[in-house]
């Protein structure tokens, strides 16, 4: 049976997410607040770079 590393990483990273809110819910909100900061960061660095590109 193969093991798929792309379905694999996210149900591993969010088994330790729940974990650790289980333990510690505000460091948990922080974590995932920063997770969140950071994706609308790259995303709107991506789509700058894509506007940029095609002129």
């Amino acid at each position: 049976m193969l093991v798929r590393p792309r379905k694999v990483l996210p149900t591993v990273l969010t088994i330790c997410l729940a974990l650790y809110a289980l333990k510690d819910p505000e460091g948990a909100a922080t974590v995932v607040k920063a997770a969140a900061h950071l994706v609308m960061s790259a995303s709107e660095s991506l789509a700058r770079f894509i506007h940029t590109a095609s002129n």
